[in-house]
């Protein structure tokens, strides 16, 4: 269900940068990542986390650093976490006496990551006594954040959660009466038919991540176009501009402005990646539908080189002082735009069972089906792109399971649906399997299309991507509430469907034993 996170670990902002770093010998990389990270630079936190064990000095040090950036201070107590090595220990437990109570937060749940026992009693300590209380100014309720992390952490060591489950609770679940149809489109914005941000038609535009192109880290929110640098941009809608910020001052590939459609609105177009010193307005001018608004900037971040693009998505937004701007998006920007997509989504043959939590396989028997039993996540690969020859990396906004058997109820659940918000772009590791975990069913597959590998059993229903649909699974050892079954031993099909946002539909239907009773 919907739900509602207050005061993030990592605020840091995501945008889609595209940016290829090469790999170097351990401290020489290090060094570099560290110089990225301690810059706010776009994926510098991945960077440091394959670092590894050469990074951890580095970052023991940012965290230490009180005259350093919050931000940056607590980030650095993630990624010692993360990295899960146990010099970082140190370090962390003399973060739990920092005044500031975000490095408390996050030093105290890396200490249950990286799962060292010696920091049970000062865990215990600060989940006692931490003194930070915040009241949540929605439903006035007061929270002990930091008194929060550490229980989890003290779960996460006694082995009662993961780092991933730790702290949350299982959502109630909603099931679908009809899995072979989409549900009504959530989208609450109003449609109106604009013109693109390129000079040609949809193939001009060179369309590559698109809304919800997901990666290992977040849900990509927006559309990138491919454009060289110095592209004129244009105005896919008249209004006035709104605001004009950037996330990453030291830099000018990361400035962006909002251009509303009605004057002093909250909702509007986010465009990102333009030269500042090409705009050709300021805050409150008016712009007409195909104005020339500036020109791409060209595309570097440090000394490494980046695809030179446009970032651009419909968002409300929230001014926050100090020139910062909040933005949320709120539908797929393709769906104003004028584009033909005549390829459904593929759907791979093969399903991947799996013990829940794990990428371990259930074996097949002799007939070649899967046997499960217990705890079953289902994997499945989808692709899709809108014409035969398009490389854009894709994926499908909507996405349903069914599991059906002959004494079985029909157990239909809404996987994805995100032609509307995405809700939590942070939660993508939830839904899709990490590049590097999914390479094993990509073995002698060609790069385009790009495979998504979804564990459609993670979800309670409702379509949208949160935290805590990562303890919804498919048990399979399930009974009623008078005590039966309600997967019996047998044959089942398991069928997923999924549609593009043209409504072409791709729909695979695999069948799974279930066998939980010994001996049969």
């Amino acid at each position: 269900m919907r739900r509602s996170t207050a005061l993030a670990l990592s605020t840091w902002p995501v945008l889609i940068c595209l940016v290829a770093f090469a790999d170097t010998p351990g401290k020489d990389r290090a060094a570099r990542a560290l110089r990225q990270f301690r810059a706010g630079k776009p994926n510098a936190y991945q960077e440091v986390i394959s670092a590894g064990e050469a990074a951890v000095d580095g970052l023991a040090k940012i965290l230490g650093d009180k005259k350093a950036d919050g931000t940056l201070r607590f980030t650095a107590a993630n990624a010692l976490g993360d990295i899960g090595s146990r010099k970082a220990v140190g370090p962390l437990l003399r973060a739990l006496k920092d005044p500031y109570f975000n490095v408390r937060r996050c030093a105290a749940l890396a200490l249950g990551k990286i799962g060292d026992k010696s920091a049970r009693r000062a865990l215990v300590k600060l989940a006692r006594e931490d003194p930070f209380a915040w009241r949540d100014p929605k439903t006035g309720k007061v929270r002990h954040l930091v008194r929060e992390e550490a229980r989890k952490a003290l779960d996460i060591l006694a082995g009662r959660a993961t780092p991933e489950t730790a702290g949350l609770r299982k959502e109630k679940e909603t099931f679908l009466k009809d899995a072979a149809k989409p549900p009504a489109s959530p989208v609450k914005v109003r449609m109106r038919r604009l013109g693109w941000p390129f000079k040609g038609g949809f193939r001009d535009q060179k369309v590559w991540n698109n809304y919800q192109q997901p990666t290992d880290q977040y849900v990509h929110a927006a559309l990138d176009f491919i454009q060289p640098a110095g592209a004129e941009v244009l105005a896919v809608e008249g209004g006035y501009v709104a605001a004009i910020a950037t996330n990453y001052p030291k830099s000018k590939t990361h400035h962006f402005f909002i251009v509303t459609p009605k004057k002093s609105g909250d909702e509007g177009w986010c465009y990102t990646h333009v030269d500042p010193a090409s705009y050709t307005f300021k805050v409150g001018d008016k712009v007409r539908k195909g104005q020339a608004l500036g020109k791409l900037v060209k595309f570097y971040v440090g000394k490494n080189r980046g695809a030179d693009h446009l970032h651009l998505h419909y968002v409300r937004f929230k001014k926050t002082g100090a020139g910062k701007v909040d933005v949320h998006s709120l539908v797929d920007p393709l769906l104003f735009f004028d584009w033909k997509d005549s390829a459904p989504p593929a759907i791979d043959k093969q399903f991947h069972f799996v013990r829940e939590g794990t990428l371990d396989e259930f074996p097949a028997g002799p007939d070649g089906l899967a046997r499960v039993s217990g705890m079953v996540d289902v994997i499945v690969g989808i692709s899709d792109n809108a014409h035969k020859d398009h490389a854009c990396t894709w994926m499908v906004p909507v996405v349903t399971l069914e599991i059906a058997g002959d004494e079985a109820k029909p157990w239909r659940k809404l996987v994805l649906d995100q032609r509307g918000p995405v809700e939590n772009p942070r939660a993508a590791s939830v839904l899709y399997v990490s590049n590097k975990d999914k390479q094993r069913w990509l073995k002698g597959r060609p790069r385009f299309p790009v495979v998504h590998f979804v564990k459609a059993t993670n979800t309670d229903g409702d379509g949208i991507i949160e935290p805590a649909d990562r303890m919804q699974t498919w048990d399979t050892a399930q009974r009623d509430q008078k005590g039966r079954r309600r997967f019996p031993d047998g044959l089942y099909r398991v069928t997923v469907r999924a549609w593009d946002l043209k409504g072409n539909l791709g729909s695979r239907t695999v069948s799974v034993r279930v066998r939980n009773l010994r001996g049969k």
